[in-house]
This record gives structure tokens, C-alpha cells and sequence, in this order.
């Protein structure tokens, strides 16, 4: 299994606490407000859309951390003064996987597949989780793309 490491991300985001079983509910609109503070101070996302999850597990009813944000040049983020917050993500471990399509899918091709692989290999969840939201049209569409990264220790 390969484990890489990411680079740092500077993000403009709002952050809530959910749970897996509310998170659809608990999110509802808030990719869409994001992006509108972000594009209505003038400032370019520098990639797609994330969700970052702190402190997940497999409990669908534990409550966690979770961060939707869009990255942002790190020197044009100094100069945001709406709303939602900015973050500096630091670098981290994880494993990738990708899926192809409707993102009520991500639970059974892309979680459940690359957990029973981190374990399977021995490897353990730091409960840090960013989705990639790489090519978003709509919630269903087969040509979304969205990378799913599990934080990991390194070994």
C-alpha cells in the first residue's frame, strides 16, 4: 500500500461538528456558501473543494471535527475579511482512493475498500480525512471525480 504525504494547503472554510449518520443534513448548502465568501472577496480558489474531517471513526454516531473549505493562495488569504475562517493544513501522511461518480457511493467503494486495505496492511488511521472534491457537477453524476484521503502513521 503506498503512503504518501501531502503538501501544506492554506483553506478558507466553515467548520461544524457532525456526525457520519448527519453529516448530509448537517452540511446541506455549505459547499455553495463557502465558495460565495471566498469569490465575493475577490479572492481564486487555488483548487476544488475539500471536506476535512478530525477525529472520524467508524462510529456513524461519534461526533467529529469537519472543515468545508476551498484552498486559497496562502499570500491572497492575509487578505480575506468575510466570515468563514482560514487554516493552514499541515503536511500529512495518508492513502488515496478515487471515486468515479455518485458520491452516495463513497461509503461502500470507496471507505469500505480502503479501510479493510489500511488494516489489512497493518496501518493506523490518524481518524484525519480530507475529500478531494476534484470534479464536482452534481451529487449523482457518473463524471464526478473525488479523491478520498485517509491520514495514516507512518511507519
Amino acid at each position: 500500500m503506498n503512503i504518501s504525504k501531502s503538501n501544506g494547503v492554506t483553506v478558507i472554510g466553515t467548520a461544524l461538528t457532525s456526525t457520519l449518520d448527519t453529516i448530509v443534513g448537517d452540511v446541506g448548502d455549505l459547499p455553495m456558501k463557502v465558495a460565495e465568501n471566498v469569490l465575493s472577496s475577490g479572492l481564486q480558489p487555488a483548487g476544488p473543494m475539500m471536506f476535512i474531517y478530525n477525529g472520524v471513526s467508524s462510529d456513524r454516531q461519534a461526533v467529529f471535527d469537519l472543515n468545508v473549505a476551498l484552498p486559497v493562495a496562502p499570500e491572497r488569504a492575509a487578505t480575506y475579511k468575510n466570515p468563514s475562517d482560514v487554516t493552514r493544513l499541515e503536511p500529512f501522511h495518508y492513502v488515496e482512493t478515487v471515486l468515479h461518480g455518485d458520491i452516495a457511493k463513497l461509503d461502500k467503494e470507496a471507505y469500505e475498500p480502503l479501510f479493510s486495505k489500511i488494516h489489512g496492511a497493518g496501518l493506523v488511521p490518524t481518524g484525519f480525512v480530507r475529500e478531494i472534491y476534484q470534479t464536482f457537477i452534481d451529487a449523482s453524476h457518473e463524471d464526478n471525480v473525488t479523491h478520498v484521503q485517509v491520514g495514516v502513521k507512518p511507519k
